[in-house]
């Protein structure tokens, strides 16, 4: 088998060698972005560094004093976080290689998931809930368990959804409204890549050739970075949760969060400047809704709030 494809597949003494130009684009791609969009660059290596710093912290503690007492959750809630920092990492890495739209839709999952981390710290979610955790009185077939545990998790999700952005958050209407209208751009790329599609047939209207491989559209990674962002923001302010106790992380450790979150909140009132009205809508969304009742610690939730 490997004979045969190498036979057919090698250009230039390489197999797959039509790929070369595709990695050099992306590689082309990568160097350009840093030379334009350096605070963006700087500050999402700098939240991502910060991420690994707080995940490190942790894991070092448990190493030493094993899993936090009376925290029956306690690691769910890490590898919950851990899975959060690789999926945003991969969307960076995406995004480099220049396929931001691709690295958008995945944002969406981490969106969801920061929402419900949030719904878990308001305490009106629990970490079985948000992972779909159900005990049946009976024993039950896999279909049966299955269908039981993702209704019990998009209820969830329509729960937290409701009291962050949607009729039951207590925002204003036209913050709602734009909240909604940026929460819709997500489910449109990721079912059917409309935005991706609709910017591909706007570069052949204006008589652009079809592009293979990454793309040069500056929108495209316009709105990327914005919502790299704006969600990078929601998990920052969800760190502390982290904590066994009150400030266990260390005065450094807050000091440096106070930085990042002083720069992401540059980022949104950056598009506000700019006429873009989510960027106001969001900084609303994270005062009012990412900002936790010290002290901010781990609890267990009980979903009782």
């Amino acid at each position: 088998m490997i004979k045969r494809l190498a036979d057919s597949f090698t250009v230039n003494g390489v197999i797959g060698g039509r790929l070369q130009a595709v990695h050099e684009d992306e590689d082309d791609v990568g160097n350009q972005l840093v030379e334009r969009f350096r605070g963006q660059h700087v500050l999402m290596d700098s939240f991502l560094a910060f991420f690994v710093e707080t995940l490190d912290i942790v894991r070092r503690d448990i190493a030493v004093n094993g899993w936090p007492k009376d925290a029956m959750h306690y690691s769910i809630a890490w590898t919950c976080y851990s899975n959060l920092f690789r999926r945003f990492r991969a969307c960076e890495l995406l995004s480099m290689k220049g396929y931001p739209l691709d690295a958008y839709s995945l944002m969406r999952d981490i969106k969801d998931r920061a929402f419900m981390l949030a719904g878990v710290a308001h305490n009106f979610a629990t970490f079985p809930q948000i992972i779909g955790a159900i005990q049946l009185p009976s024993p039950a077939d896999r279909d049966e368990y299955g269908k039981k545990s993702t209704k019990v998790r998009k209820d969830i999700e329509q729960k937290v959804s409701q009291r962050l952005i949607g009729m039951h958050s207590g925002l204003p209407s036209n913050i709602q409204k734009e909240l909604a209208l940026w929460d819709g751009f997500f489910h449109h790329e990721v079912h059917g890549g409309g935005i991706s599609l609709t910017t591909e047939l706007r570069s052949l209207s204006g008589g652009a050739a079809p592009n293979i491989g990454p793309t040069f559209d500056q929108g495209s990674f316009a709105m990327y970075m914005n919502r790299s962002s704006e969600i990078g923001w929601f998990l920052l302010r969800l760190l502390p949760y982290l904590q066994v106790a009150e400030d266990s992380f260390g005065k450094e450790w807050h000091a440096k969060k106070a930085i990042l979150d002083d720069s992401f909140r540059f980022m949104l009132q950056l598009l506000g400047t700019l006429g873009k009205s989510i960027g106001d809508a969001l900084i609303v969304l994270v005062d009012e809704k990412f900002a936790f009742v010290p002290p901010f610690h781990y609890r267990e939730a009980d979903g009782t709030a």
